[in-house]
């Protein structure tokens, strides 16, 4: 479908830091065969492609969170530790949840692009950027909720306050991961997965009573 093949291109462009200009659009077109013309005839607007660009990068995120989240055996990994006595589930919860890759640098800066272009629009583009980020939450709440019947657990938070409070933090973590030089991949060894992502996965739940 030519709107998805626009799309992807423009994800790939938009991720290696590409401003979203003119010219960025004619390449995506020529890539696909569009003539830049008829560009408007799949995406009205500029935010409507960005918009279009960040949708099909939270379905990859939640996509692969629930991947990871399914596959996940808190029992299963703890044992195969080398140190089973001091391994704790929820912090190993916590590197499965990093090591999943559910943002990486592209999608980070694509979607500081669309946070950008919303605060610095004169047109009011932020009741979009605004649905689209309650959107990725709420897709994301029965998936950490499975996580946390899989440990055991049950939110003591709203779920969906703890669910953006985790997504807020790790996406400035990623951020800070990255500008002080270090490999997206090796964010699952990060201060924050190891220490504080564990900690806000306590905070904002409780043990499931006995059955």
């Amino acid at each position: 479908m030519t709107t998805d093949r626009l799309t992807r291109a423009a994800r790939i462009a938009l991720g290696s830091g590409r401003a979203l200009d003119d010219r960025l659009i004619a390449d995506i077109c020529e890539q696909n065969g569009v003539d830049p013309k008829a560009f408007r005839r799949f995406f009205e607007t500029d935010d409507a492609l960005l918009d279009a660009v960040n949708e099909q990068l939270v379905h990859d995120c939640v996509s692969r969170l629930r991947s990871a989240v399914d596959a996940f055996d808190a029992i299963e990994i703890v044992e195969s530790e080398r140190d089973a006595d001091s391994a704790d589930p929820v912090e190993v919860a916590a590197r499965m949840l990093a090591d999943s890759w559910p943002l990486d640098r592209g999608g980070l800066i694509i979607r500081a692009q669309r946070r950008l272009r919303a605060l610095t629009s004169q047109g009011g583009g932020g009741d979009a950027a605004a649905a689209a980020e309650r959107s990725f939450v709420e897709r994301l709440v029965p998936v950490f909720e499975d996580l946390m019947a899989k440990l055991d657990r049950r939110f003591t938070w709203s779920p969906t306050l703890a669910v953006r409070v985790v997504v807020d933090t790790y996406e400035r973590s990623f951020e800070s991961w990255l500008l002080m030089g270090n490999r997206e991949e090796d964010f699952d060894a990060s201060p924050y997965a190891m220490r504080t992502l564990p900690v806000l996965l306590r905070g904002t739940s409780e043990p499931l009573p006995p059955a």
